[in-house]
């Protein structure tokens, strides 16, 4: 049975005949040792001394997917893996690990590649992030950089060394940028001002660092990292209590108000540690610049990363839609509540000025000692020593009035009735 497979190295399309175990990509040629999984055999138990394809096996959304490629030392075992405590929040939702143990257990190289991140204010809402972040005395599992406050590389270089928990840290030699790696930080630089940034600065250091282990050991230890400090002007759209008229004045109102700030930005691009025993370390050393000399993101990786960002711009948007949907249900709220309020106040309004007419009304008649009656045609008036008071239907001028009880007047004739000074 014929399957489609995506070549690892040129990421195209190609057949693969389950009855065959060597399948050939028909684009580029590369050539692959196929199991029944359907998936091709990328990564050699330990290092051939050459470059291979490293993937994340344990991680189900990118298993087998090869996502960079590196010189692997000879006989040296590896684990490839992605690091899930890295708080990325901009563009490198996948951040990929890389451990290399030397054969005799005398040296390890760990590679944790690009992370992004944004400065964030201290807030409830953002404490458990900067716990977690800035604990400095756990293993090297968390972030070392912090979201709060920047670290540059040299800074940074030192968390790492720190990490390794040797007594009697102490630094040996520095390397400062030479002029290949000036010329990639320009370009770097004018990668990220082309995105919008506004300013940006680079900073690169490697590290030698010397101390002893528990037991007594001689170790020693290098850090390498380029930081990327970065800053940019973006619209921030937030919900705040703005004043808003009412029948009862102002009133506060929650709206969303837009506004320009500053927004402060780190990109740690990779970062390297060694530790190996100190007649070991210029060994180890070798191989770790060939390691950074090879090394390399396929295409698979901006597969990878593109669909992560995806999902969460999915669920960015679902949630904007649903405060948005909060926002105008509590604005319609208090709308309907405003006017409802309005109108009761406006019928108190006129409830009382026809009681102030009503009463003003009683207070002439009784000046004038009249009753007011509610004729065709208008209001009336008659003495009140009449109990009665009645109007012609065929010649509405014509009234008649008595005391007493009242009388039949015949059929041209309708009682009015008093209104009480309402009119």
């Amino acid at each position: 049975m014929a399957k489609k497979i995506r070549c690892p190295k040129c990421n195209s399309i190609f057949i693969w005949n389950e009855t065959n175990s060597i399948s050939q990509c028909q684009n580029c040629g590369t050539k692959y040792r196929m199991r029944q999984t359907s998936k091709p055999v990328l990564m050699p138990s330990v290092g051939r001394g050459q470059t291979d394809y490293l993937t994340v096996p344990n991680e189900s959304i990118i298993a087998n997917m090869p996502l960079i490629k590196t010189y692997i030392p000879q006989n040296w075992s590896y684990q490839c893996r992605t690091v899930s405590d890295r708080f990325d929040m901009v563009s490198n939702p996948i951040v990929i690990s890389v451990a290399f143990l030397s054969p005799d257990r005398s040296a390890k190289i760990v590679f944790t590649g690009e992370s992004f991140y944004k400065h964030i204010d201290f807030t409830p809402q953002t404490a458990h992030l900067q716990n977690r972040l800035e604990d400095m005395t756990v293993s090297r599992s968390p972030s070392f950089l912090r979201l709060k406050s920047f670290m540059n590389a040299s800074e940074y270089c030192n968390a790492l060394a720190q990490s390794c928990n040797l007594n009697s840290l102490s630094v040996i030699n520095q390397k400062n940028p030479d002029n290949a790696e000036l010329q990639r930080q320009e370009t770097i630089i004018q990668n990220f001002l082309s995105k919008g940034f506004m300013n940006a600065q680079a900073d690169w250091v490697g590290k030698t660092y010397s101390g002893t282990s528990p037991n007594g050991s001689n170790l020693k230890i290098y850090a390498e990292t380029r930081v990327i400090q970065l800053s940019k002007i973006s619209n921030v759209s937030s919900l705040q209590m703005q004043p808003a008229p009412s029948v009862f004045g102002v009133r506060m109102v929650p709206q969303m108000v837009n506004r320009q700030i500053q927004e402060f930005f780190w990109d740690t691009q990779y970062e390297f540690t060694l530790l190996a025993v100190a007649s070991k370390f210029d060994y180890a050393y070798s191989e770790l610049q060939h390691i950074i000399k090879t090394l390399d993101y396929l295409p698979g990786m901006q597969q990878a990363r593109a669909n992560a960002l995806s999902l969460a711009a999915n669920v960015q948007m679902n949630i904007a839609g649903n405060q948005a949907a909060s926002l105008d249900r509590q604005s319609k709220i208090i709308a309907d509540t405003n006017a409802y309020t309005s109108n009761i106040q406006h019928q108190m309004f006129a409830d009382n000025a026809a009681s102030h007419n009503r009463t003003a009304n009683r207070y002439s008649e009784m000046i004038n000692e009249v009753n007011t009656y509610n004729a065709n045609g208008g209001v009336v008036q008659a003495s009140t020593n009449y109990d009665h008071v009645y109007q012609n239907t065929r010649y509405p001028d014509i009234y008649a009035a008595q005391q007493g009880n009242s009388l039949e007047f015949g059929v041209d004739f309708v009682e009015l009735e008093c209104n009480d000074g309402n009119y």
